[in-house]
């Protein structure tokens, strides 16, 4: 086989790659557990696998498969349709042209991992500091000093944020978020995923339970649990993460829908 996955032909044609799938599900030290949805039309970019993969139809029909390449494969897959995949293949995006949404579970085994020897993302620096041909495509680092960011007001009264990454795609992020004393969230609630919450100053309470997070607390609700309302006795300022979309529906407490996600 080949050993050319289509990384050179990607940088030529300023191709940055993306995520397997729309949203992780569940993922432990064996799997993770990816959503693809696709609605009639929609395409899930270029995109590469590292893992032995399985797919499983929750709904759909025919999609197309379009490599780095320009090959193009139809597949069918409407529900309960299953395949299994244990080899490499070149990169490649995924295409509903059915005019019905296409819903799937892609899981990957990650017990074994595929390497590519014209990834960029394998080369490392010399030894005497330079970095080797494709490094630099490979290599994203993101810097950003917290004081220098403005904190932004949300439409909770006394609730405002410095967001300091976002996904688009899968609605993850990691944001400081800062309560003035007396702010909290008014009613009991949960999240469309996993929340990730470490205080930095400040003291928290959950109402019903007296759960009290302090200066060093780390806190964790995860997907779908009900928690609140809550009540800062103290302006408090947390670092705050999500593993995706941050609301099921906007909650009435946001009179501005961004402030929900």
């Amino acid at each position: 086989m080949s050993e050319d996955f289509g990384f050179a032909r990607a940088a030529e044609r300023g191709i940055t790659l993306g995520q397997i799938g729309h949203r992780i599900v569940e993922e432990n030290d064996l799997t993770r557990v990816w959503e693809v949805r696709l609605e009639p039309g929609e395409e899930l970019g270029f995109h590469i696998h590292y893992h032995p993969y399985c797919v499983i139809s929750l709904g759909g029909g025919a999609n197309r498969i379009e490599t780095i390449f320009g090959e193009e494969i139809a597949t069918d897959e409407p529900l309960g349709h299953t395949v299994f995949i244990d080899q490499k293949r070149p990169i490649h995006k995924l295409k509903n042209v059915s005019d019905t949404l296409y819903l799937s579970r892609l899981i990957e085994f990650k017990a074994q991992r595929w390497s590519y020897v014209d990834d960029p993302s394998n080369a490392r620096p010399q030894a005497d500091g330079s970095a080797p041909e494709g490094y630099a495509a490979a290599f994203r680092e993101i810097l950003t000093q917290t004081a220098d960011l403005p904190w932004e007001p949300k439409s909770l009264d006394g609730l405002s944020q410095k967001m300091l990454w976002r996904n688009e795609e899968t609605g993850a992020s990691i944001a400081l978020i800062r309560f003035e004393k007396g702010v909290g969230i008014p009613n009991a609630h949960a999240h469309a995923s996993n929340q990730f919450m470490f205080c930095l100053s400040g003291r928290y309470r959950y109402i019903p339970t007296g759960t009290t997070l302090v200066a060093g607390s780390f806190y964790c609700n995860p997907v779908g649990s009900v928690h609140g309302p809550t009540i800062a006795d103290e302006t408090t300022v947390f670092l705050e993460i999500y593993d995706g979309p941050h609301y099921p529906v906007q909650p009435p407490w946001y009179t501005d829908p961004k402030d929900a996600h």
